[in-house]
């Protein structure tokens, strides 16, 4: 039962870690070493720590629904994080196509992400609880990033 569960979590690492390889070859890079603009804002550095995190919850739901005999909706799970994922292409990515600043694009994913997430949360929370429970910190976490973005956007003079 526990290789079940250590299995869930390095697929939802392997999702994470295999959509970002060709992200840097391609020059899609976030300034991880720029000191953070805003007060509230964290540093680069946790950023990866806290998506682990989120990742972890996430693997950690796929082995609840499946431990409950409802595997079928893991595929909510995995729509989630490859959504979370991509983030540096519908951000960098775009901005470097069409020259429009990746704030904007990050502020516009983010909402996506929340409503996905928030779609997921209400699809298994009758299912299962736990897995839903487990999918909050996305949208708690993508909020406070989405603050942020909006925080830096006026900074910039975006808005």
């Amino acid at each position: 039962m526990m290789w079940s569960l250590v299995l869930s979590i390095l697929i939802f690492y392997a999702i994470l870690i295999i959509v970002n390889i060709p992200a840097s070859f391609i020059g899609l890079n976030f300034e991880n070493a720029e000191t953070p603009k805003l007060w509230y804002a964290p540093p680069g550095f946790v950023i990866p720590i806290v998506w682990f995190i989120l990742f972890t919850l996430l693997g950690i739901g796929r082995y609840h629904l499946i431990q409950t005999g409802f595997g079928s909706y893991q595929w909510w799970l995995f729509g989630l994080a490859f959504l979370c994922a991509t983030y540096a292409y519908y951000t960098l990515g775009l901005a470097k196509v069409t020259h429009i600043s990746a704030l904007w694009f990050g502020l516009w994913g983010n909402i996506v992400v929340i409503l996905f997430a928030a779609l997921v949360v209400y699809i298994l929370l009758p299912i299962n609880t736990t897995a839903a429970l487990l999918t909050i910190p996305v949208i708690v976490w993508t909020a406070f990033a989405s603050l942020i973005v909006v925080g830096e956007m006026k900074l910039g003079k975006l808005i």
